[in-house]
């Protein structure tokens, strides 16, 4: 089933601000998301490579990869990654670094990389839209940070 079949079909819940429990790095992936693409895929077109502080990702209990509003991805990362520092753990689709991103970063999600099934968090947060939240939908940047409120 295809992200527009399911929205069609079902209605994403929208996500509101209360229920960000976890700090979370949304990552819009509208130009890197196709229909019927594999989970292995997917996974990679998430994990990276992006250009952000790699202190402050390290913060981030949970990534979700964000397609038109809706969380279609969403992983646990056990441990993130300078791209020049492991080669050998890159995406798939990364096939050589550059100056502009041998400093860039990913993750790894072992739960997932294990078939390990989805925690509570990555099963709730799955599937639901973004679009009510202060989330700069046309911003270049594809990357946006959450954090639960005090």
């Amino acid at each position: 089933m295809t992200v527009d079949d399911f929205e069609k079909i079902y209605g994403a819940e929208e996500l509101q601000e209360s229920d960000i429990r976890h700090k979370v790095m949304i990552i819009k992936i509208n130009k890197l998301y196709q229909k019927g693409m594999t989970e292995d895929v997917l996974y990679d077109s998430v994990r990276g490579i992006w250009r952000a502080s790699l202190e402050r990702v390290k913060k981030v209990d949970y990534v979700f990869g964000v397609y038109n509003s809706l969380i279609v991805a969403v992983y646990k990362p056990t441990t993130w990654y300078v791209c020049k520092e492991a080669l050998e753990k890159l995406p798939k689709h990364v096939t050589q670094l550059t100056s502009k991103t041998e400093n860039r970063v990913f993750f790894v999600d072992e739960g997932f990389e294990n078939h390990e099934l989805m925690d509570e968090a990555e099963k709730f947060y799955l599937y639901k839209s973004i679009a009510s939240l202060k989330v700069n939908q046309s911003a270049q940047n594809p990357i946006t940070y959450l954090e639960p409120r005090e």
